[in-house]
């Protein structure tokens, strides 16, 4: 067999060790901390960072991101009268996540406490600083599976970014002369998964079997030196 021959077989066998392993790429996962929020009072805006997902991995087959916030709740109500005062409030609170480029990433609204008129809360008299009448807390969260759409935003070797909002609402019906302050905190905490098909890397088989067609290449071209 010619040296050429010889050559070619050799490159075959190669390649052919290379690509079966390519075929058989593992689908995996990685899984990272978004940015968490601290105890923080609410209104509050903030921009969350997103660790990207680096091409050098694989290739990115699926997003998933999730967040939650915990929120609590208070009201406060002070009362100069020297008589007792009923109140109905409620206090409703709002997770907003957005990503790149206006990405919407979910809206959680939850109820923290309604003291309807079946459930009254009450300025006590002469209170003339404000007291805490009523709490509640609750938990907002998102859980997100992004389209192929989306993907290029998060794919690179630094961070993408996201805004995430959480506002309060509260609401009450008192009589004149009593005062009242709303409250409320939240903390809050997440991660971004990303699925793919990891790159192929070369098995310590493939390595063996391109050595040995270069071995039959070298012995191939010392027995024909010699035959010359």
């Amino acid at each position: 067999m010619k040296l050429k021959q010889f050559a070619a077989a050799a490159l075959c066998i190669a390649a052919g060790a290379i690509a079966a392993p390519a075929m058989a790429a593992p689908v995996t996962t990685v899984i990272y901390n978004i940015t968490s929020l601290p105890n923080t009072l609410t209104d509050l805006l903030t921009t969350l960072n997103i660790k990207q997902f680096d091409a050098a991995l694989g290739t990115l087959t699926g997003i998933e991101i999730d967040y939650s916030t915990s929120v609590y709740g208070q009201l406060q109500l002070s009362n100069a009268s020297n008589k007792k005062k009923d109140v109905t409030a409620k206090l409703d609170a709002t997770m907003t996540l957005t990503g790149p480029s206006a990405l919407a990433l979910g809206t959680s609204t939850k109820n923290l406490f309604n003291a309807d008129s079946a459930h009254k809360v009450s300025a006590a008299a002469n209170t003339p600083t404000l007291v805490k009448v009523i709490d509640g807390n609750g938990t907002l969260s998102t859980d997100v599976v992004l389209g192929s759409g989306s993907f290029a935003s998060f794919i690179g070797t630094g961070d993408a970014h996201a805004s995430l909002a959480v506002t309060a609402l509260g609401t009450k019906a008192s009589p004149t002369g009593v005062g009242s302050k709303f409250s409320t905190w939240a903390e809050g905490a997440g991660h971004v998964t990303y699925t793919f098909v990891a790159a192929p890397v070369p098995e310590p088989e493939t390595y063996g079997m391109l050595l040995m067609g270069l071995g039959v290449v070298a012995f191939a071209a010392k027995r024909k030196s010699r035959a010359a």
